[in-house]
């Protein structure tokens, strides 16, 4: 592991800093420490006001996340929306026009993996197993002071991670030190990868990036930063409360309106660990109620909370009624509201306000995670649907008074 030293220094660089002269004298106001939480983390040197700039991060390297259903598209432009996608005759990826095919993008990552020598004819080759590995692939172009960066950063050296580069073997002949870089490269990412925005109303393959500074943020359910991008792939990070000197600048791994079971659950089964803050072991939420259930009586309007927010077995129990339900029940009802929502189209306005409407408020209070999702998806299709956009005038129309 590098010293904290080490690590300052090569964030100094990443970021540009050492262009402000000496390395004591920088313009920010934080550093690199041992957080009690376990690892690095970043620390505020000065106080910090609300709405201040702390950093702006670029990515080391980006490309398709790596799950295993990813979106068809172009690896250079990242378009979705095609009817000609095609194979690159060189390297088997998946491009949408000449102009793409004759990119210098493209013809990076080309250039790395057309020199491996193909065990099956390059058309064989998969070309979505080749997308979700094409992040771990594009790390083989950093310079050798990026790549020691990279392999600095914290990594799960788990063996489901780096599946996609064990099975591109099947298609090409890679050398080991290329392999075993890359499959260390997919751990790194696993643990420190950001989504990045689509820009809105663009049709775009989800993206992930490594963005090197922003990664050492450890996290909070309740965070004091949030981020933004930009069309340059940069991402900003602000401080959303003041900061004091002396404390830790957080950052939120998860969705920050989702409940704390879908949360705890989230950061178990990716970042490997069970979240035990003030907002996990409140069963409110801050009064927020956002992982609640309809109470099981059908004489009661009350609200099913969990006992014991942090034990992930707990007993849950309505909040006017006092009635207590097993978590096994409990589970069957969520696993029900999941299969639900994955069977929507979230496209379909009338069938995403029937769902809204008729449905869902059958199991779950207007506070659930659920329906303030769902308010967001209709908000979101509602402008963006023929004969329902804002046209300037007030109209009364169906949409308008049922939702908000």
């Amino acid at each position: 592991m590098v010293s904290r030293e080490q690590l300052s220094v090569m964030i100094k660089h990443h970021l540009g800093l050492l262009a402000f002269g000496d390395e004591d004298d920088y313009p920010v106001k934080w550093a690199v420490y041992e957080s009690p939480l376990g690892g690095r983390g970043l620390v505020a040197t000065q106080d910090i006001k609300a709405g201040e700039v702390l950093f702006v991060d670029y990515p080391l390297v980006y490309g398709p996340r790596s799950g295993i259903t990813v979106q068809q598209g172009c690896t250079v432009c990242k378009n979705i929306d095609s009817d000609i996608f095609f194979k690159c005759s060189k390297c088997s990826l998946t491009l949408c026009s000449v102009q793409c095919q004759n990119s210098e993008f493209h013809s990076s990552d080309c250039s790395i993996i057309s020199r491996w020598p193909n065990k099956v004819p390059i058309e064989e080759v998969d070309e979505t197993l080749l997308s979700r590995a094409l992040t771990a692939i594009r790390a083989l172009l950093l310079n050798e002071d990026q790549k020691y960066f990279l392999t600095s950063l914290q990594a799960n050296r788990l063996p489901q991670y780096g599946s996609e580069i064990r099975d591109l073997k099947q298609y090409f002949d890679i050398p080991s030190h290329e392999e075993e870089f890359m499959i260390l490269v997919t751990c790194v990412l696993n643990t420190n990868a950001f989504q990045m925005a689509t820009q809105y109303g663009k049709k775009e393959m989800s993206l992930r990036g490594l963005y090197p500074v922003a990664s050492i943020l450890n996290h909070s359910c309740v965070p004091n930063t949030r981020n933004c991008f930009n069309g340059d792939l940069q991402m900003t990070v602000k401080a959303t409360k003041t900061i004091d000197a002396g404390s830790e600048i957080f950052t939120c791994y998860s969705g920050m309106l989702w409940g704390t079971p879908a949360r705890r659950l989230y950061l178990y089964r990716t970042k490997h660990f069970l979240c035990d803050c003030d907002r996990c072991a409140d069963p409110t939420e801050r009064g927020t109620l956002l992982a609640a259930l309809k109470c099981f009586s059908p004489d009661c309007q009350g609200s099913l909370l969990p006992i014991h927010p942090l034990k992930t077995t707990t007993a849950w129990r309505c909040l006017e009624c006092g009635m207590r339900v097993p978590n096994d029940n409990i589970c069957v009802i969520q696993s029900a509201l999941g299969s639900l929502m994955g069977s929507l189209d979230l496209k379909n306005v009338d069938e995403l306000e029937n769902f809204y409407l008729n449905r869902i408020t059958r199991y779950v209070p207007r506070t659930n995670q659920i329906v303030l999702d769902l308010q967001c998806r209709l908000i979101w299709e509602l402008g963006e649907t023929d004969g329902l956009r804002w046209n300037g005038k007030f109209t009364e129309h169906k949409y308008s008074q049922k939702i908000f």
